[in-house]
């Protein structure tokens, strides 16, 4: 594995905000901008991004970067302020 795996912790609010938008994008039908959004949530329930990337049927690398872009930029790579 080129990349060491890192699990994140999520702040409560980081949470809420994430749990909100997946409920915003499933009234909206917008099922594939979830996942980055649940790819977050699961690994801060320490699942490794195999599992992850397995779970919702992604590459390994994509769990990766998407993990990897919250670190760098928060919640605002994945969550647009209206």
């Amino acid at each position: 594995m080129p990349f060491p795996h890192k699990y994140i912790t999520l702040t409560p609010e980081e949470r809420k905000k994430i749990e909100q938008e997946i409920k915003r994008l499933t009234l909206l039908l917008q099922w594939k901008k979830q996942r980055p959004l649940k790819a977050l949530l699961f690994s801060d329930q320490k699942m490794t991004f195999k599992n992850i990337a397995e779970t919702l049927r992604v590459s390994y690398t994509t769990v990766r970067r998407w993990v990897y872009a919250y670190r760098k930029h928060g919640l605002n790579a994945f969550i647009r302020n209206k």
